[in-house]
């Protein structure tokens, strides 16, 4: 049976289907839903919180009216329960004019503001029994009701085996793969559909964890570049303006070993910011040049790349190269003559280098910096440019250990969990509203005093409706008027490249003493003179982006501030505030915030276009991981026809993504 036997699926929506990669009905009873609608708990609406999703069960009691605004068409109807009265407006959807007569009875859901009166904006019309309902990422032109009937013809046709080993699913208490999928779908009550989803975040950490030991154990067959390190270390060591940690001279020697051994390196270093994980990298670049190998430092944005270069400069001299996109025609031929001669030695650059016109003479080693911004295939492509070149990636987005040993089983693993001598903690305060213009006079006098830098960071870069005083332009402009004797910047991500390096050379050298930007200066961008970090609207970022933003200062012997401003934090952001005013481990910073979100989006971090996939998975626990390796563990351990039949079952599934490791 196919899909185009199914009523309701016609050419144009076998076409949208196609383009989700649902092609049989295999393929559709695991398209998951991206999130669910529990219509069992009605809400009254005189008890209806603002801002929180709620489901209500209500009655027409007047006519829909139509009216325009600003180039929009808004339908407004009235509508009531025993508790209180409300009305629905529903943007840009005339056709809900004629829709709902008086005396039709509606479950709606979606979140009551209560500025004036209580108003439910754009709501979901949800079938009138109520219970569980899948909610899909759909493409416009297909609707949820076709795409469930699809899914319920699917489910009726597809002949579902359990590939997990009883002893298995019997020791972890899973249920049948069949139920899972039925209860997914069309889910009965909450507990089964707890169950349900279980099984299925199992099933994808265990075929991950399979997937990773044998990608892991056809590296250890490979044969790479067994570098030279002799005398190397204490040389570069001696070039050093400081004394390194014990945890950076720790990782140091690990990466020593793995350099030496001719199965190449697959090593991921974390550390938390300021730890100084660029000395390692610097130390790997060496060993390379002193093998006559190639060596790249792969950097996410051109100021992190410029950054990068200098400091590297001043160990390699001109034999280390920038190669960035902004660079003209004529600069990139020369630099691309440089690189296929071999005459440069050690490359920095941006995503440009993945260019095909790049070409390496002898590509050794393989450093991406904060590896997360770069994808699988940009990682692998650059990788092919050498012959099993070495591969050290590094990041200052902590993940807690246990989930990294988990998460990463595929690496070797290394902490620097230690930061420089010298550097003083940051002191965090949470600034009211109120007393928001004097913390920015007294930022004002103090740069100017001591010469001094101080970051400005905002959510947004121009002024939208609904989010007044968070954008960098009107920061920007605000505090030139209120601040006329301090020079001040403005960058953002839409600025071009050249004109984000005159600001950052500007605020480096202290022509500009205030920089105003966006998150354009989360990622690695290292002024020792910058003691004040100022985080307008920081009820807007994660706990991960406001760490690597206070990273940005802290970076010297001075002493160093960061301020949050938040104007009306909910009780979620209030959390993540607090928890920046008395944490400064990265670590446990990360710890709490999966606790906050949850581990859903672990997998998204390693791997791509699961977007719905990621948010279905979000009740995914330690526990879990733990679990599913375990059971990996037992099939590898337990020769036998079926245990192969999962191992190749898991490698399909992750074909092409043996780069996983750098992911």
């Amino acid at each position: 049976m196919e899909l185009k036997s199914v009523k309701g699926l016609g050419p144009k929506r076998l076409s949208l289907l196609e383009q989700m990669q649902i092609t049989s009905f295999a393929d559709l009873v695991q398209y998951y839903p991206s999130e669910y609608l529990n219509n069992s708990e009605i809400v009254p609406i005189a008890d209806a919180p603002e801002g929180v999703s709620v489901t209500m069960r209500v009655r027409v009691i007047g006519d829909a009216s139509v009216f325009y605004h600003q180039g929009k068409t808004i339908v407004s109807q009235r509508v009531s329960d025993e508790s209180d009265k409300l009305t629905i407006r529903w943007m840009n959807q005339p056709y809900r004019a004629n829709q709902y007569g008086i005396g039709s009875e509606l479950l709606v859901c979606g979140k009551v503001t209560r500025k004036r009166g209580a108003v439910l904006y754009n709501p979901r019309v949800l079938p009138p029994d109520g219970g569980i309902v899948p909610i899909y990422d759909l493409p416009k032109g297909l609707s949820q009701s076709v795409f469930r009937a699809a899914m319920a013809e699917a489910l009726a046709a597809v002949p579902i085996s359990d590939p997990l080993p009883e002893s298995v699913t019997e020791r972890f208490g899973l249920c049948a793969l069949s139920d899972a999928l039925q209860e997914i779908h069309f889910p009965a009550e909450t507990e089964k559909l707890f169950r349900a989803r279980y099984r299925v975040q199992f099933d994808r950490a265990f075929y991950y964890f399979l997937a990773v030991a044998a990608f892991r154990e056809a590296n250890r067959l490979r044969n790479g570049i067994a570098f030279s390190t002799e005398g190397v270390l204490d040389e570069y060591l001696s070039s050093l303006p400081f004394t390194p940690t014990n945890a950076q001279m720790r990782v140091l020697h690990e990466v020593e070993d793995d350099l030496k051994n001719s199965v190449p390196m697959n090593r991921l270093i974390q550390g938390d910011v300021g730890s100084g994980k660029t000395m390692i990298a610097g130390y790997a670049l060496s060993v390379a040049e002193h093998s006559g190998k190639q060596g790249v430092l792969l950097a996410p944005t051109e100021i992190l790349a410029r950054q990068h270069y200098q400091k590297l400069s001043a160990l390699f001299g001109d034999r280390a190269m920038l190669y960035i996109g902004s660079m003209t025609a004529k600069e990139k031929r020369l630099a691309q003559e440089a690189i296929s001669s071999g005459t440069a030695h050690v490359l920095i650059g941006t995503h440009a280098l993945l260019s095909d016109q790049v070409h390496f003479q002898s590509l050794g080693l393989l450093v991406t910096d904060e590896q997360h911004r770069f994808g699988v295939e940009q990682r692998a492509k650059m990788e092919a440019k050498g012959v099993r070149p070495d591969v050290l990636v590094m990041s200052a987005t902590p993940i807690p250990r246990t989930l990294a040993l988990l998460l990463y089983s595929d690496l070797s693993l290394s902490l620097i969990d230690e930061l420089p001598q010298g550097r003083k903690p940051i002191q965090t305060n949470f600034v009211p509203q109120p007393r928001r213009l004097n913390m920015y006079l007294y930022v004002g006098k103090q740069v100017t005093e001591k010469n001094e830098r101080a970051f400005v960071v905002c959510p947004l870069i121009e002024p939208t409706e609904g989010y007044e005083s968070l954008s960098a332009e009107e920061v920007h402009a605000e505090l030139c008027a209120l601040l006329p004797e301090v020079s001040i910047g403005l960058l953002h991500g839409r600025m071009k490249e050249d004109e984000k390096t005159i600001v950052m050379e500007a605020f480096r050298t202290g022509s500009i003493r205030i920089l105003v930007s966006t998150t354009v200066v989360e990622v690695g961008v290292d002024v020792p003179e910058a003691t004040f970090m100022i985080i307008e609207g920081a009820d807007h970022f994660g706990l991960a982006t406001l760490h690597q933003l206070r990273g940005r200062v802290g970076r010297s012997d001075r002493p160093s501030v960061c301020y949050l401003l938040a104007q009306k934090p909910s009780q979620n952001a209030r959390e993540r505030i607090q928890t920046m005013l008395l944490c400064s481990d990265g670590f446990a910073i990360a710890q709490k915030d999966m606790e906050m979100r949850g581990y859903g989006d672990l997998f998204g971090v390693r791997q791509s276009g699961d977007g719905a996939l990621s948010r279905f998975l979000s009740g995914c626990t330690v526990e879990l991981l733990e679990q599913s390796s375990a059971a990996a563990q037992e099939v590898l351990h337990t020769p036998s026809l079926r245990s192969n039949e999962l191992i190749r079952f898991a490698l399909e599934r992750y074909i092409g993504e043996s780069n996983i490791a750098r992911n």
